[in-house]
């Protein structure tokens, strides 16, 4: 690890001498700049935040203690040691207030000097490790936090896996998430000929600026995104207080202003902010989802504890059997779509033709409002899913600009499903992706990767990998990863001389006090004591 050291005098053979006479390399450091000022040394500093300054106090232009006040106020946090000839108490005060580390007096001991920054040196590197450690520890929980929350939006149970990632003091609230919903209305029309990368990288800033718009808003809040065009956000009721209106309609400005070239994306919220625990957030999510493409499109907030029920209208029954509201073939459509389950989607066809065939004039707008709605719903599954060359699916866009009949929208429907079905045979079968997944997982153990970063490398969004891969292998993508990486730890515990912190980075876990805390809640013991059990001494 090579620090960055900047000196500033302004005797010109001091600084000579302080950059020659002390063996810099052999101390750790690399000179990144000479200055004979203090405001050459403050651009250098802001450029290159050096690890040491080590700097005079009497200078022209700007002095050693203005220097030192103006980089704290800059954000660096590098040592500062001072060379002077001042010895005053109030001169020391100051440099105190500021954080100085320490002082050498001039004239100057070179034997001195080295000492000292020697010792500096490895207070800095031990520091730094210390801070790489944290950095990484709060990446690796906020990772497994995302990917639980992710299973949990999806419906796919989590909750034991959530235990984990309490603190030490069994901090966490498990029944006290909220939800907000923000979707970008017209981003899949919109998009149609974006290439996938633009896309990608489209996604990705808009999932960092709201990461940066709700920082100042939010204490303990996540960042999701299960699918291109679509956002949610999970915070902690008890940490948080509500958010006010006025503090949403400015984050929705500053977004709305990211688009503003594209005047038919129109970024829509809906907010749930009564307390829920993980198992309930799926429902809460879904419901959402309903609102947002249910509501007409006039206002860009809704509150799902002020919408009717009657949003929501019953279909008639007799025709499914018992159906419960019309987010029945929503629901259906995108599960057969998932599962490639050609027989059930054509079963849901005949199904819907049958409900049209029945219906009497006073009903046919709202069965067109709602085959228009499956539509735009089966458009994005496609277009998540990969299965929807992007010229076929602009000439549905375009049809869908037209006024069209109740017989046009299922004819639509009908073509997409037979589309469909030809992706099926071209596109990789679930089990070849989940071969694939598996052995991603495999040759990927020891490293930090999310849901978002194997979805991407199979080329499938992170809805749909989840759907695969608990149907594939009976449980979550964080449960499987977590026995794959503890199962793989016992076996080097009981055959292998490395040291417990080796082996837990080997498998992903780079912090030992985290790893302990993970195999403990798997195993039932610390790792020490597993090792313990299997020595041949025991």
């Amino acid at each position: 690890m090579r620090l960055k050291a900047l000196l500033v005098d302004d005797e010109v053979h001091i600084l000579n001498n302080l950059s020659k006479v002390l063996p810099w390399e052999d101390l750790g450091f690399e000179i990144i700049g000479l200055a004979k000022n203090g405001v050459d040394a403050l651009e250098a500093a802001t450029l290159h935040h050096p690890d040491l300054i080590l700097c005079d106090i009497r200078m022209p232009v700007m002095d050693g203690l203005t220097l030192i006040q103006k980089v704290r106020e800059q954000g660096l946090t590098g040592e500062i040691l001072l060379l002077t000839g001042y010895q005053e108490f109030e001169y020391a005060r100051t440099a105190i207030r500021y954080g100085v580390r320490d002082y050498i007096c001039k004239p100057i001991n070179y034997f001195e000097l080295e000492e000292t920054v020697r010792k500096l040196a490895k207070q800095i590197i031990e520091k730094k490790k210390q801070k790489n450690k944290e950095q990484l520890l709060s990446r690796v929980e906020s990772l497994a936090n995302e990917n639980i929350l992710i299973h949990s939006l999806l419906g796919q149970e989590a909750v034991k896996e959530d235990e984990l990632w309490q603190d030490e003091e069994g901090a966490g609230h498990p029944d006290s998430y909220a939800v907000l919903l923000l979707d970008m209305d017209g981003y899949a029309h919109e998009s149609i000929s974006w290439p996938a990368p633009e896309r990608k990288a489209w996604n990705l800033e808009i999932k960092l600026k709201l990461k940066e718009l709700f920082q100042p808003l939010l204490r303990d809040y996540t960042v999701l995104q299960v699918r291109e065009g679509e956002w949610c956000i999970i915070f902690d009721t008890v940490v948080n207080q509500p958010i006010a209106m006025e503090a949403l309609s400015l984050v929705h400005e500053k977004l709305q202003a990211m688009v503003k070239d594209k005047p038919h994306m129109l970024i829509r919220m809906c907010l749930g902010q009564e307390p829920r625990s993980l198992s309930e957030i799926s429902a809460v999510y879904q419901r959402m989802q309903q609102i947002l493409i249910l509501n007409p499109s006039q206002g860009w907030f809704t509150d799902i504890s002020n919408v009717s029920e009657d949003l929501f209208e019953p279909i008639p029954s007799g025709v499914l059997g018992v159906v419960d509201a019309q987010w029945h073939w929503v629901e259906q459509f995108g599960s057969g779509l998932r599962n490639g389950n050609y027989e059930a989607l054509t079963q849901m066809i005949s199904d819907l033709k049958a409900y049209v065939a029945r219906l009497n004039e006073t009903s046919v707008g709202r069965a067109e409002k709602l085959l228009y709605y499956l539509l735009i719903h089966l458009l994005r599954e496609m277009r998540e899913m990969q299965m929807l060359p992007g010229e076929q699916e602009e000439a549905v866009w375009l049809r869908l600009q037209e006024t069209l009949s109740v017989k046009e929208l299922i004819s639509l429907i009908v073509s997409l499903i037979e589309r469909y079905k030809d992706s099926l045979s071209t596109k990789k079968s679930s089990e070849v992706l989940m071969m694939s997944a598996q052995n991603y997982i495999q040759q990927n153990l020891g490293s930090d990767f999310g849901i978002e970063d194997i979805s991407d490398f199979l080329g499938i969004s992170c809805s749909y990998f989840c759907l695969l891969f608990k149907n594939h292998f009976g449980e979550t993508f964080v449960e499987y990863l977590t026995r794959q990486r503890i199962e793989t730890a016992k076996y080097m515990l009981s055959g292998s001389e490395k040291s417990i912190t080796q082996i837990g980075a080997e498998v992903g876990y780079q912090e030992r006090r985290y790893f302990t805390k993970v195999f403990q809640k798997y195993t039932g013991m610390t790792p020490s004591e597993y090792r313990l059990k299997d020595s041949p001494a025991s």
